[in-house]
């Protein structure tokens, strides 16, 4: 008999559904004027499951769903397709699911028990480096992507990197335009092996080093400074045991502190790497990071519980709501301090949300304006965090919400901020989705333009702009 779909776990204790579609809408419906200076791709990765879901799946095992919104002289196209993974052709080779829970192949059909990429559906990121598009995944080697097709070419090509798993945030060097990037479980299996590496501006590897974390927890992003890398560890723990019982990848610990290794951006991470505790946080994105002589500053949407809130704790505890919500926060680590008095926390008054973003040109150096998600439910939308002064400047959504923001400037030399927010709108009640233009420099004004979709959206988690030139 057929299996049916079940709603998956997703993040805020939401439940979702699989909406199964690839889609093309040529001349999309523009309210509003688009700005002459977009003129690029807008690509986008989420998770969506296309053969029937678990009873207790969770958002983050969803296949790949890669879309894109391509402007040009005021028109704008959607595209929308499925990473055509390995494990995605041979369910679709059996008409059937095959694949079991997220990161367990001992809950899979025996016929791919032995499929390499098992858990790589490319469905977190879609991210742009010397010229090539890829799909990632933190525990995977990314698929290719054509920007014009959305057409999956294969596992990229890295070189001699050892790492199984590149993360699902890399930082872009707004400087040298190397592509920095490290792996938790870097050896393919639950465990403290790591790896940092490192690929120069036309994606070779110039640099891995092999580190152990403190336990094997979820890493899920990371700092990059002009001078230092911050490692977070967070206490959801994978174990081996309880896969190959059918459980969990994750279980989340209260009783651990997250972890938090920093390291002279230029030394050894075995060597030169402190490790601080900071317990009663748990955090998953990373808003920028900036060193100012020995304090490493790190802004990050931190919750006091588990924000992976489909992950069960070490006794069988889903968390509460108010132990998911996560507010945007600045720690700073100052190294001239022995480490039980280095660390210290800032959160930002009001600022509740997450899917933080900046304008890339500033990364890895202090910078003025943060942007994000606002989830300070019922008040809704994207958020704008003027750093110098405190300010927060909301563009409030009524009966919607805010997927992430992504900034995009007016021209290569315009001061920071200055530019244009693209960030997809879920209009709940009429079951369909809206791409937002915003004024990068005042999110609370009303929209430049509202390009609008006849149908609703899977829920992707992070994307980036292309130049026209670049596609």
């Amino acid at each position: 008999m057929p299996e049916i779909f079940h709603p998956f776990a997703s993040f805020g204790l939401q439940e979702r559904k699989p909406m199964r579609f690839e889609a093309d809408v040529f001349e999309c419906e523009v309210e509003g004027e688009i700005p002459p200076e977009l003129q690029g791709s807008y690509f986008r990765s989420g998770g969506d499951r296309q053969y029937p879901s678990l009873e207790d799946d969770i958002i983050l095992n969803g296949d790949g769903m890669v879309s894109a919104f391509h402007f040009e002289d005021g028109h704008v196209s959607f595209r929308s397709r499925y990473v055509q993974t390995e494990r995605l052709k041979a369910e679709r080779a059996a008409r059937r699911r095959l694949y079991g829970r997220y990161r367990n192949k001992y809950t899979d059909d025996p016929s791919v028990s032995n499929l390499p990429q098992r858990d790589n559906t490319g469905n977190t990121y879609a991210f742009e480096h010397h010229g090539k598009l890829y799909a990632l995944r933190e525990d995977s080697r990314p698929y290719e992507i054509d920007m014009d097709t959305l057409e999956t070419k294969g596992v990229g090509d890295f070189g001699d990197l050892k790492s199984t798993a590149l993360t699902a945030h890399p930082k872009i060097d707004p400087v040298t335009g190397e592509w920095w990037s490290y792996g938790v479980f870097a050896d393919g299996e639950p465990s403290t092996t790591a790896s940092l590496h490192v690929f120069d501006a036309e994606g070779n590897l110039i640099r891995e080093q092999m580190f152990d974390t403190p336990y094997p927890g979820l890493s899920h992003d990371w700092g990059v400074t002009r001078d230092h890398l911050v490692f977070p560890i967070m206490p959801l723990t994978a174990d081996e045991a309880r896969l190959r019982a059918g459980g969990a990848y994750y279980e989340y610990d209260p009783d651990l502190p997250s972890k938090w290794g920093v390291m002279p951006r230029d030394g050894d991470p075995a060597r030169d790497m402190r490790w601080f505790d900071i317990p009663g946080l748990v955090m998953g994105h990373v808003m920028n990071a900036y060193s100012e002589g020995d304090k490493v500053i790190l802004d990050t949407p931190a919750s006091p519980g588990n924000c992976f809130c489909f992950f069960a704790d070490k006794n069988g505890r889903l968390p509460a709501m108010p132990e998911t919500i996560t507010q945007i926060t600045r720690i700073v680590f100052d190294l001239s301090k022995p480490d039980h008095e280095a660390v210290s926390l800032h959160p930002v008054q009001g600022a509740l949300g997450d899917m933080p973003k900046i304008d890339d040109r500033f990364a890895m150096s202090k910078y003025a304006i943060g942007y994000f998600a606002l989830r300070d439910f019922p008040q809704m939308g994207i958020g704008q965090i003027m750093w110098d002064t405190g300010e927060l400047r909301v563009h409030e959504l009524q009966g919607a919400a805010a997927q992430e923001p992504v900034f995009i400037p007016r021209s290569a030399d315009a001061p920071e901020g200055d530019g244009f927010i693209l960030t997809v709108v879920d209009r709940f009640d009429e079951k369909r989705a809206d791409l937002l233009i915003l004024d990068g420099n005042d999110v609370s004004r009303p929209p430049i333009a509202t390009i609008k979709l006849p149908f609703a959206m899977p829920m992707a988690f992070h994307g980036c702009w292309v130049p026209l030139e670049n596609t």
